[in-house]
C-alpha cells in the first residue's frame, strides 16, 4: 500500500499565502509586524549573535551619554539589513505591547 505525500502537506502553514518579499516602511501595521516576526526562524548562530549584540547594547545604555549609535557590519549577503529589520518590528512589536499594557 502506498501513501502519496504531498510536499504542501509537509509544511505547517499554508504554502499558497501571500507572503511580502520586502517590508515597507509604511507597513508596520499589526498583521505585518506579527507575520514577520511569527516566520522568522532563530538559527543557534543567529542566536548567539542576538546574545551579543543585546548585551553591548544593554550596556551602552547604563552610560549616560548622548554618543551612542549602532554599527552592523558584514559580508555582502550575511543578513545585516535582514537583521535590522527584525530588530526594527521587535521594537515595535514591544513599543505596542508594553503601550497597550499601561494603557
Amino acid at each position: 500500500m502506498s501513501t502519496n505525500v504531498k510536499i504542501e502537506d509537509l509544511f505547517e502553514k499554508d504554502i499558497r499565502r501571500t507572503i511580502n518579499g520586502v517590508i515597507k516602511v509604511d507597513q508596520y501595521d499589526d498583521a505585518n509586524v506579527f507575520t514577520e516576526l511569527d516566520e522568522y526562524v532563530v538559527t543557534k548562530e543567529s542566536l548567539k549573535h542576538f546574545d551579543n549584540f543585546f548585551d553591548r547594547y544593554y550596556g551602552a545604555t547604563q552610560v549616560p551619554t548622548d554618543k551612542i549609535g549602532v554599527w552592523v557590519s558584514g559580508f555582502f549577503g550575511s543578513g545585516k539589513s535582514h537583521f535590522i529589520k527584525m530588530w526594527t518590528m521587535y521594537s515595535i512589536y514591544l513599543s505596542r505591547t508594553l503601550h497597550q499594557h499601561l494603557s
